[in-house]
């Protein structure tokens, strides 16, 4: 058994294929300069060229595993057997974190000791990093989440003592491993939402969420709610349309709400990287630039 040390952060990134954007992910990562993290990879056997992303990263990272792996939920599942932090996520190796991300995560689980798992806001990159939307959760609440499940992985994180006790991740899950674990957590103990941009989500045409969401993902999810008791609502169930219309209107009206100027949202079509350009420098231990991007 692992020791655990409390403050720690340990970030499992599950990866297959995905060396185009890899650097991206773990750049994302590392240059938050946040002296107590922890990252995992676990490589299910890239052929594409990750070992070579990998390998620039590998003195950054605390443990590698690469070569087949059972599909991404047994990877994550794996991945966190080897963590050593007391505050748990995971970021696919398509997406990003912002500048600010593992910061909010710490102040919300120290100001709360009872929060079991912090989520908040997510942009929507494609495969170049440009912005193509927002999507914010300010007017859905968590009893509509757990049915309509539009929460942002990336943006999420869980304390381990909350992840042991509701049973990890499912690994025989190919889709929603998310959402299982996601209404688990949310019946096990307090989850706060958190009303600001976290991640960055890659939509692009072989994500799985482009490729199986409707097949796979769509199966996945009625699985998860047939699992947990919750309703499958048709399409246009009150319920569906009431969480359809909350986070549309909540993320056409992100903009013209008041924000940090740091953390200002920014145009569509803008390079979600420069927002790491623009961050001033975090000390002690920042990670070099040229060992960024």
């Amino acid at each position: 058994m692992n020791r655990v040390h409390a403050q720690r952060i340990s970030v499992v990134v599950p990866s297959f294929n995905q060396a185009r954007w890899l650097g991206d992910t773990l750049s994302s990562l590392l240059a938050q300069g946040d002296e107590n993290l922890e990252i995992i990879v676990m490589d299910g056997g890239s052929t594409d060229g990750s070992d070579a992303v990998i390998a620039r990263f590998r003195k950054h990272l605390a443990h590698v595993e690469q070569g087949p792996d059972g599909g991404q939920s047994a990877a994550i599942a794996r991945g966190f057997e080897f963590a050593t932090g007391g505050i748990l996520a995971w970021l696919n190796s398509d997406d990003m974190h912002l500048p600010w991300t593992l910061a909010a995560w710490r102040d919300a689980f120290a100001r709360e000791p009872a929060l079991a798992l912090v989520h908040g806001d997510r942009i929507v990159i494609d495969e170049h990093a440009r912005v193509l939307e927002y999507r914010s959760l300010r007017l859905m609440p968590h009893w509509l989440l757990a049915r309509m499940p539009w929460f942002a992985q990336e943006t999420f994180a869980f304390r381990r003592e909350a992840y042991d006790a509701v049973g990890g991740i499912d690994r025989e899950m190919r889709f929603a491993m998310d959402y299982d674990l996601f209404v688990r957590l949310l019946a096990h103990g307090r989850t706060r939402y958190l009303p600001r941009l976290l991640g960055a989500f890659r939509w692009h045409e072989t994500s799985k969420s482009a490729t199986i969401q409707g097949s796979i993902g769509a199966a996945d999810m009625r699985a998860v709610r047939a699992r947990y008791g919750l309703p499958q609502w048709p399409r246009l169930h009150p319920g569906r349309v009431a969480a359809s219309a909350a986070v549309r209107v909540g993320s056409a009206a992100f903009r013209l709400l008041p924000h940090d100027a740091s953390q200002r949202p920014t145009r569509c079509g803008f390079d979600v990287r420069e927002l790491f350009r623009a961050a001033p420098p975090r000390e002690p231990r920042a990670v070099p630039s040229s060992d960024l991007w």
